[in-house]
């Protein structure tokens, strides 16, 4: 029983890596200008949901709501980083860099770790 727990874990650990390398790749390559201490902040600040998430997973009886978290905010930086540098509708599709990192800690996050939490809880009640 404890190992699924873990997995969970593990898996939200690796989701926040993967975050890292996208959001260390937009730092690095994508931005205009050279290092600033303004993206330094940004990825930052990007990151911050991701430890939320890994904090929440830590905790073996929360893993579930954490991956949860942890995937509905990759989710959504995965759609805006092909919103504003593959597909960008307008000029100010880069606003959304800027943005994301307070939807994903107010709406997203919170919302797939319910999900996944749901989920959860009813694959363990009908269980057989």
């Amino acid at each position: 029983m404890i190992a699924a727990p873990l997995t969970a874990t593990r898996l939200t650990y690796a989701i926040a890596g993967v975050a890292a390398l996208l959001h260390g790749y937009v730092a690095l390559f994508k931005a205009d200008g050279g290092f600033s201490l303004f993206l330094v902040g940004l990825l930052l600040v990007s990151m911050l949901p991701y430890a939320i998430a890994a904090g929440i997973a830590y905790v073996p009886s929360r893993a579930g709501f954490g991956l949860g978290y942890a995937v509905a905010c990759l989710a959504g930086d995965l759609f805006m980083h092909y919103a504003v540098f593959i597909a960008p509708k307008g000029s100010t599709a880069a606003l959304g860099l800027l943005f994301m990192p307070i939807w994903n800690l107010i709406i997203l996050g919170p919302i797939g770790g319910v999900v996944f939490w749901l989920v959860g809880r009813f694959l363990l009640t009908h269980r057989r």
